[in-house]
């Protein structure tokens, strides 16, 4: 906000309105020499003044960037005599002075003009050094703000300081102008137009005559609060500074308020609509008197302004009673409030009590006095007539003189009804992705309802605390609630409070979801076992309260396509978050299986691919493939005819057919002989007529697996 606030006032004075304020002055302004011509190019400002023996020349750069090189190219200024146009150089080379001479000229305790020093000679924050990453367009916006307010900083110092100006290179006094003629001061940059283009600025057509200070007549407002305190506003123009005089009544003495140049504060950050203040406590309450005088760009005053006066009256009430009971009587027909109270201080001005009575429908939502007339400063019990008044509410009123109050907290006054209203009901909730959570519920059918509460809880075991101010009649309430809270939902209930201060019970509780869009945690690999039959990984997950679910992918080493496998309902782990995957995954030689594991959170976003676990499953050495032999004997041709059919043999799968025949008589089954895996049948032209002989078949994979054998048939050759 300094920064902000100082830049513009810098460039409020010299470089939008230093041209206003020459035309103020009857001065002419070249416009060609202080227009911007094109956006690389820069100006210099410049403004003179008459005193009748000398002129005071004062200039300013338009931007910090001419204002860096100038102070080390300098400048040279020149005067042109109107009438005969001829030319004095009055100085050559204007720039600030070193370090050490501004350390002989100006006191070790002149804040102002250490401040010159370190704005001249200081280098500021370097590229390397933004809160913005280096060399991006944020870091290079936050650097171009920083130089604007140190260069800001530095003319308000050469506008307030006339010694400090002309150390600064950025003020000349010509002491030769003779009376009564007329002169154009040119202020010419010494830096190269191959460095840095800078024109030329001009005062023009400055008559040597005695000064006169300028007229100063804001219009001043002013609002006046406790503690005896007035706060003056005026307009803005173009003046920073000024001195703020009071005196008291119209006949006083007038006396400046501000020890140094006040630095006007503004209301709002806009150069169009600024407003300047002032802050006065006075010494009593009374009349007073305020005037201004301004600043201009030379560091003279102006005239003062008219003066403004201002009433400063009592608006400290008095302390406030304290409220210790009220007691309801029923004599007769009546219906009377017995009120008793103390105040520990009676002020000189103070004048009595007043018991007031407040109820939203029957006083229209204002304090209503029960009694006509004040009572007694020394009263501390009251008895009112409140016959016909419903359950409200009561309060005791101080009162001074000048009419402020001071009252005690209020107190139920509780008349006659004790019945509680009945609890709201159609709670509902919706929720935005950004937290903002709007509830609503239906009207109480009860018709004194003074409020509505709500109550909120992070669990429904938990103990639920009301987040509603006071007097909510509305059947809507918004809440916010934080999206990365680690948790499922958010719980909230509802309570009606009548005017007797009767409370329901509180509503069936709305559980809302949290809206967490961030990226859950992936689950992790703890611990895997494979062997031929099957392949197990246990699954360590994140304990977010996010996650919804975990799907179990698996794909084949060179397949770029996932197969999901198994979904895990995320509520259905245990505490430790651990869940089992088996697979049996098909057989496929010499190949690898891919396994990764996928979050998804309740608002459907995906943690993606956990780390892959791989693993070569070489499967069971024997399988169980469904595999059927028939087999007849042709008797005439004495062939025994084998045929088969089987099913699940991998399509990729290298193997073939094996058959096996062992003669009667014979110990064990011998290897008969080997068919291609397309082909599903055999001859054996070994048998013979009577001989009995009993067949199987099995595949034999090239790998070495093998499947179980097929069932066994018995062939008898028959005879003719």
């Amino acid at each position: 906000m300094v920064k902000e606030t100082v830049y513009k006032r810098a460039l409020l004075l010299l470089w939008l309105l230093l041209p206003a304020a020459l035309y103020a002055q009857g001065i002419k302004v070249d416009t060609v020499a202080n227009e911007r011509r094109q956006p690389q190019a820069f100006s210099i400002y410049v403004l003179a003044r008459s005193y009748g023996d000398s002129v005071v020349v004062r200039w300013a750069p338009d931007d910090y960037v001419p204002w860096k090189f100038l102070n080390a190219y300098g400048y040279m200024v020149e005067r042109i005599r109107r009438g005969d146009f001829s030319s004095d150089t009055l100085a050559t080379f204007v720039h600030p002075l070193s370090r050490n001479q501004f350390m002989q000229r100006f006191e070790p305790e002149d804040s102002i003009a250490g401040a010159a020093v370190q704005l001249i000679f200081g280098h500021g924050k370097k590229p390397t050094e933004t809160d913005a990453e280096p060399d991006s367009p944020g870091s290079i916006v936050e650097l171009r703000d920083e130089q604007q307010t140190l260069y800001g900083f530095a003319m308000l110092i050469a506008e307030q300081r006339a010694d400090l100006a002309e150390a600064m290179g950025l003020r000349y006094v010509d002491r030769t102008a003779r009376a009564g003629e007329s002169y154009d001061y040119v202020v010419r940059p010494l830096v190269p137009d191959s460095i840095l283009e800078v024109h030329a600025g001009i005062a023009a057509n400055v008559t040597i005559k005695p000064f006169e200070p300028q007229a100063f007549n804001p219009v001043i407002t002013d609002s006046v609060v406790p503690q005896r305190n007035v706060i003056l506003s005026w307009p803005a123009d173009t003046h920073t500074l000024f001195d703020i005089e009071r005196r008291d009544g119209e006949q006083g003495e007038w006396h400046r308020l501000n020890d140094a140049p006040y630095l006007a504060s503004q209301s709002d950050a806009t150069l169009s609509d600024t407003v300047f203040h002032f802050s006065d406590v006075v010494p009593e309450l009374g009349t007073y008197d305020y005037r201004l005088r301004a600043y201009d760009a030379f560091g003279d005053r102006t005239a003062p302004s008219q003066p403004h006066r201002v009433v400063v009256p009592d608006l400290v009430p008095p302390s406030i009673p304290v409220l210790d009971h009220i007691d309801i009587l029923r004599p007769d027909s009546l219906v009377l409030a017995r009120i008793v109270w103390h105040k520990d201080t009676l002020e000189e001005d103070f004048v009595g009590f007043l018991p007031l009575y407040y109820h939203q429908t029957l006083t229209f939502g204002q304090w209503m006095p029960l009694i006509d007339q004040p009572l007694a400063t020394t009263d501390t019990v009251c008895t009112v007539n409140v016959t016909g008044l419903q359950t409200g509410m009561l309060a005791i009123a101080a009162y001074d003189r000048a009419g402020n109050a001071g009252s005690s907290l209020p107190m139920t006054l509780r008349i006659s009804d004790v019945t509680p209203p009945a609890i709201p009901e159609g709670l509902n909730a919706i929720v935005s992705p950004t937290g903002r959570v709007t509830l609503r519920w239906h009207p109480s059918p009860d018709k004194d309802i003074m409020e509505y509460e709500i109550w909120k809880a992070n669990a429904l075991n938990h103990e639920f605390a009301r987040i509603t101010p006071k007097d909510l009649r509305d059947t809507v309430f918004v809440d916010t609630i934080s999206v990365r809270a680690n948790q499922k939902y958010i719980y909230y209930k509802v309570k009606a409070v009548d005017w007797s201060g009767n409370g329901s019970e509180l509503s069936e509780a709305v559980a809302v979801p949290i809206p967490d869009f961030s990226q859950p945690a992936p689950c992790r690999a703890d611990s895997v076992d494979v062997d031929t039959e099957r392949i197990q990984i246990w699954w360590l997950a994140s304990a977010e309260a996010s996650a919804k679910t975990h799907r179990v992918l698996r794909r084949l080493k060179g397949d770029t396509a996932w197969t999901l496998i198994a979904t895990i309902d995320a509520d259905s782990l245990g505490p430790d978050h651990r869940f089992l995957m088996e697979d049996r995954p098909p057989y496929v030689q010499d190949r690898r299986y891919y396994y990764a594991c996928e979050t998804i959170s309740r608002m459907g976003v995906s943690s993606g691919l956990s780390l892959q676990q791989s693993f070569l499953f070489r499967g069971p050495q024997i399988l169980d493939v469904d595999l059927r032999l028939m087999a007849t004997y042709d008797k005439r041709s004495g062939e025994t005819r084998l045929a088969w059919e089987t099913g699940g043999i991998p399509t990729e799968a290298d193997c073939y057919y094996a058959i096996y025949r062992k003669a009667k008589g014979q110990q064990e089954f011998k290897f008969l002989t080997s068919v291609k895996r397309d082909t599903s049948t055999h001859t054996d032209y070994l048998q013979r007529p009577g001989v009995e002989a009993d067949y199987y078949v099995k595949i034999i994979f090239r790998d070495g697996r093998q499947s179980k054998p097929s069932n066994t048939v018995t062939v008898k050759g028959a005879r003719d």
